[in-house]
């Protein structure tokens, strides 16, 4: 049956009202791919990359790159964190160990460069994240996870005199590494001294594993000293690492104690404080077999009673004596101060009959032992033996300034981790000695 008119224009008015509905729901549910929300987002970079843009209205984000990149290895444990802002400012920087730790540290004056007050350790793990926000305020989040250096080859460095300790004004300051450094330049410069009052001194490398310091002359009575090893990361060569971020402090005693031995004269003369405090009639090294050495020790350590061997310098059965009294160690090769109650009193002050110690009665050697400390000197003149080697226990001040500096890897200055300290001993013991 055919429709009709009417029918007919109502068919094509539907369509038409429903296409105004569609256009009506679609309008009203589209916000043309941009909404206000947006503006809340954080943009989070975890390549430490670019940042990305916000609505059309809005400035863009903040890019923060940051470097190390994320999953960066065998990084130098003193390299520092740096942080590139694109369009942006720098806010809050954080830095944890592997077990979430926060690692103390902070900016550097350009606000680009993140420094940790300790170097990190070595084949350590840290995760850095850094914040900026735009012209918006709108913030960026960068973070970055990095490892460093592995140090299969870690190296510390036994230090004297002990951390906190009194010594005397002839005492150095002396490093020995267990491990042959190459790169001596490089320790040196992680090297550094505060002294009161400041003093010029100098490092002086013995051999490849033993770095001294010292000032011209002996140190001034009551100076104080701090010694920071800020070695952690230094490469010292041949694939070896430095693992030590330390200091160490100790004080000069008050007392400028001096014993000066005269082995022409059989006396030894204290001073303390440039006075003169007694006289000791002495037996130095029976001359020529047995000189005792020439120049200025410093006492390294004190035993009330000793044994000395004659087996334990060379000196095949000359002598094996089991209660030496009162002995003062001045070198490493067995040279002592000691006291002597085997000999004629008549030698002390008359003649030379030691094996090369320098020997005087039991009295004044107790009177000596209970005065003086570790780095108190011992100046011995008028020996027929030639020069004791600086290094033979601590007669550093024995070599000549000008030689001096010419062993450091750097220059004179004032101010340029389970370690073991050489610490003076008493009590009794066998120890490797002349007599």
């Amino acid at each position: 049956m055919p429709l009709s008119r009417r029918t007919r224009v109502r068919w094509r008015v539907v369509p038409a009202a429903l296409l105004g509905a569609l256009l009506l729901v679609s309008g009203c549910s589209s916000d043309g791919g941009g909404g206000k929300n947006d503006k809340d987002k954080t943009n989070t970079s975890n390549s430490g990359g670019s940042g990305a843009k916000g609505d059309k209205k809005g400035a863009d984000l903040a890019a923060v790159t940051l470097t190390p990149v994320d999953g960066a290895n065998a990084i130098d444990p003193q390299a520092p964190v740096t942080i590139a802002v694109n369009g942006g400012k720098l806010g809050e920087v954080k830095v944890v160990n592997a077990t979430n730790e926060p690692v103390d540290g902070a900016l550097d004056g350009d606000g680009k460069t993140w420094k940790p007050k300790v170097a990190f350790t070595l084949g350590g793990k840290y995760t850095v994240t850094a914040t900026a926000t735009n012209a918006d305020n709108t913030p960026t989040t960068a973070k970055a996870t990095f490892s460093t250096l592995s140090g299969d080859k870690k190296v510390t460095a036994r230090f004297s005199p002990e951390d906190g300790s009194t010594v005397g004004v002839g005492y150095p300051v002396s490093l020995n590494f267990d491990h042959p450094v190459k790169n001596k330049a490089a320790v040196e410069k992680a090297l550094s001294l505060d002294i009161e009052p400041k003093v010029e001194g100098a490092w002086h490398w013995f051999d490849n594993t033993r770095v001294d310091y010292r000032p011209q002359d002996y140190w001034a009575a009551g100076t104080t000293v701090k010694v920071n090893l800020n070695l952690r990361g230094v490469d010292v060569g041949n694939g070896a690492i430095a693992n030590q971020f330390k200091s160490f402090s100790f004080k000069i005693s008050d007392v400028r104690r001096i014993a000066q031995v005269d082995a022409k004269a059989h006396t030894m003369k204290v001073y303390e404080n440039q006075e003169l405090v007694k006289t000791i009639p002495i037996t130095a090294g029976e001359s020529p077999k047995y000189a005792t050495w020439n120049g200025k020790m410093a006492i390294t350590e004190k035993f009330e009673q000793t044994r000395m061997n004659s087996q334990t310098v060379g000196l095949g059965s000359e002598y094996d004596i089991a209660d030496v009294p009162y002995a003062m160690r001045v070198t490493t090769s067995g040279t002592f101060v000691h006291g002597n109650y085997w000999a004629d009193p008549s030698v002390f002050g008359s003649q030379n009959t030691s094996h090369g110690c320098v020997s005087m009665t039991k009295e004044n050697a107790k009177w000596l032992y209970d005065r003086v400390i570790a780095g108190d000197v011992i100046e011995v003149t008028g020996s027929d033996e030639e020069m004791v080697a600086p290094d033979n226990g601590y007669a550093d001040w024995t070599m000549p300034w000008e030689k001096w500096i010419a062993g450091s890897a750097g220059s004179a200055s004032t101010a340029p981790s389970t370690e073991s300290a050489t610490t003076p001993s008493t009590g009794s013991s066998t120890a490797p000695a002349t007599s």
